[in-house]
């Protein structure tokens, strides 16, 4: 009996210890609002809607786990999931948001599972909204699929500069190609200026007909920002993306300027231009030019007011309906409440 005892004080104490070393944060936002839009269709209505994944930010429900592994080395993931603020729903699958385990140290991290592209890291440093509005302004929609399934990731940072590289695997009987991407990207980021650039090739299955059949896909992005004091930042970026199908070749290019002013500690807000043009052929040839402006302010750390108005002019296939009522523009407003925990 006393040996039993003694054990379960061993075993207690050692359950102690590898708690200590292993962490397990719960995370989140939640994001409650109101956006209407105008010229929706063809007859020019407008809509009015509050239920979305988040409008200022995206509404997540994540667990986030590090275990010290000894050295300066570490085991850890990532589960994320997504919910609509006007239903309560969930978005997508249960842990659609990220999904993901690995291991880091101070050669960097490799990482395995459902997770954020490198061209969408990069890209985040130069986005002048900081991927705000993630439904509204076009800098996340240009990021080579926002995130992977079954992928392989590897991240190192040294000195001013991050290394990135992937492979997803695309898992098709009988062709390795099929479905899989690789991708790699560099950041520089020292004092004031932070520069990016990626480049990612995909084998997209276009046809689900015919899923073992795959058409290239090329994409790539390089960008910056540069800060003037501590309330200044100027940001710009271009992303240039080329799709292959049966039929007809697409070439996409995203590109951007903006900037953002902090007031005050709690009052921010920012302005972007987006232009984005498809080219296929001259009848699916479009093109979208679209101003934001946003402001935030802050109530505390974690909670904030946001409004937001946007104007899109439209042009060729980007234009909604067909004519004679075609519509060639769109107004946006957003207002509403954010909070973080």
């Amino acid at each position: 009996m006393k040996k039993s005892l003694l054990a379960f004080a061993v075993l207690g104490a050692f359950a102690g210890v590898a708690s200590a070393q292993t962490s397990v944060t719960v995370y989140g936002s939640f994001d409650g609002g109101l956006r209407n839009v105008t010229n929706v269709n063809a007859a020019g209505n407008s809509r009015l809607t509050m239920g979305s994944a988040g409008t200022y930010n995206s509404n997540r429900l994540g667990f986030r786990g590090v275990e010290d592994l000894g050295g300066g080395n570490n085991a850890h993931f990532v589960l994320e999931n997504g919910f609509n603020s006007g239903t309560g729903a969930q978005v997508g699958d249960l842990f659609g948001r990220q999904a993901f385990v690995g291991l880091g140290g101070k050669w960097g991290s490799l990482d395995f599972g459902r997770q954020y592209t490198i061209a969408f890291k990069v890209t985040a440093a130069y986005d002048p909204f900081a991927y705000k509005y993630t439904t509204i302004a076009p800098a996340v929609a240009s990021t080579a699929g926002v995130r992977f399934n079954n992928d392989i990731q590897y991240t190192g940072t040294f000195g001013p500069l991050t290394a990135r590289a992937e492979y997803a695997v695309g898992e098709v009987a009988g062709n390795t190609s099929v479905g899989s991407a690789q991708a790699v990207g560099l950041s520089y980021n020292a004092g004031p200026l932070s520069l990016g650039a990626a480049y990612t090739e995909r084998d997209i299955a276009t046809n689900p007909l015919t899923p073992t059949t795959g058409f290239d896909n090329k994409h790539f992005t390089v960008g910056g920002a540069f800060k003037l004091g501590n309330s200044l930042k100027f940001s710009a970026g271009y992303v240039h993306q080329k799709q292959a199908t049966t039929t007809i070749d697409t070439e996409t290019k995203w590109s951007w300027i903006g900037a953002a002013y902090d007031f005050t500690p709690a009052l921010q807000a920012t302005y972007a231009f987006y232009q984005t043009k498809v080219e296929a052929t001259p009848t699916l040839n479009g093109r979208k030019d679209m101003h934001m402006i946003g402001a935030t302010y802050a109530l505390s750390k974690r909670t904030n007011f946001y409004a937001e108005m946007d104007y899109s002019k439209l042009y060729g296939a980007s234009r909604i309906g067909t004519a004679p009522t075609i519509q060639n523009d769109q107004t946006g407003i957003s207002v509403g409440i954010n909070h973080t925990f």
